[in-house]
């Protein structure tokens, strides 16, 4: 009995059945695009950090508490992962109008209370979707109550009475 027959492979390597290879391509892709544009970004901005600071340091720019080096390795890398972050999420934002008809892929449709189709709710899902329609609905017919006492009684005829 070998150990690696118990490894769990992870789901990012082990598609469902209704992608078909060019949407494992197109995911792949975006993956691909996140994870370089990160790295780009991280050493982008590890080499601009550390151009300015140095380039402050030498021309007498940069303020005395700030010269030391535990500042440099700082600011360098703080300005590493916050441009890695931000090239990534950049990325992410751009790319994933390529795969957005691929979170709906091989789901069922279900009729909801309100007969209009959903995709596939979990258990959970249903009570939370249910539970949230009754909390909108509570909520409307609370404020609708509160325009009306604040506007004055409206008669049987229509009319609003003032309040007093």
């Amino acid at each position: 009995h070998d150990k690696t027959d118990d490894a769990v492979m992870s789901s990012a390597f082990t598609p469902p059945p209704t992608l078909s290879d060019d949407d494992i391509r197109r995911v792949a892709d975006v993956r691909r695009a996140v994870w370089t544009a990160g790295l780009q970004g991280g050493a982008a901005g590890v080499c601009a950090a550390s151009t300015t600071w140095y380039a402050l340091r030498r021309t007498g720019r940069l303020p005395a508490a700030w010269a030391s080096p535990n500042h440099w390795m700082l600011v360098t890398l703080a300005t590493g992962a916050l441009s890695s972050f931000l090239c990534s999420l950049v990325a992410g934002k751009n790319s994933v109008q390529r795969i957005g008809d691929i979170f709906r892929r091989g789901a069922h449709e279900w009729q909801g209370d309100d007969s209009l189709n959903k995709p596939t709710l979990s258990p959970y899902q249903r009570i939370t979707f249910d539970n949230q329609k009754a909390l909108d609905d509570t909520r409307f017919d609370e404020r609708s109550r509160a325009i009306a006492r604040n506007r004055g009684a409206v008669t049987p005829d229509g009319d609003h009475k003032p309040r007093d």
